[in-house]
């Protein structure tokens, strides 16, 4: 997901909808493990001059999920880079730990105090200390910052090698999926 992100942001875009529903899978055999971001229809084109991005001066709408949004589309700040990977933390605690706080509110004011009450540790507290790690780095960066795209997915190979997970590994599904194809070639 964060190299998804990375390639979008080379590109010179923000996705501005960073959530589950917007991660795909590989599902054929040269496409396993491929993690792909969809539903480019928020997308912005971020403003650069003399090839330096510049943050912008106006105002903008909401923009994104209210679930996932980061507290800068809350506040109608236009959103840059490190939004989507405050979207992609929200996504990833949801994951590890089955739900948000805030996931059946949708007054986005009370969702926006919410995501602030749990900021500073408090909704990371049972997951791998490289998640506050995340949080802090990504808190830190400003609109024109271009974050350590490597830093974060080392943070993130730190937790899967001490979590004992193989991530050249298939998915638990793709065994069966490769299964399947097999009998379907054999037939």
């Amino acid at each position: 997901a964060v190299e998804s992100l990375k390639e979008l942001h080379k590109a010179g875009f923000v996705h501005r909808d960073v959530k589950p529903d917007n991660f795909m899978i590989g599902n054929q055999q040269n496409t396993t493990g491929f993690i792909y971001l969809i539903d480019f229809g928020l997308c912005k084109k971020l403003h650069k001059e003399n090839g330096v991005i510049v943050k912008p001066l106006q105002i903008s709408n909401f923009r994104g999920t209210l679930r996932y949004a980061s507290p800068n589309a809350h506040q109608r700040i236009e959103l840059g880079r490190s939004d989507d990977l405050i979207s992609l933390f929200y996504v990833l605690i949801e994951l590890f730990i089955g739900n948000l706080p805030w996931s059946s509110v949708t007054n986005s004011d009370i969702v926006l105090q919410q995501k602030l009450i749990y900021r500073e540790g408090v909704l990371i507290k049972q997951l791998p200390k490289e998640f506050q790690s995340f949080e802090d780095y990504i808190f830190s960066l400003d609109y024109t910052d271009e974050p350590d795209y490597e830093l974060i997915v080392n943070l993130f190979r730190s937790v899967a090698l001490n979590e004992g997970i193989d991530l050249s590994s298939p998915f638990d599904w793709e065994n069966e999926i490769n299964l399947q194809r097999q009998i379907v070639v054999q037939n």
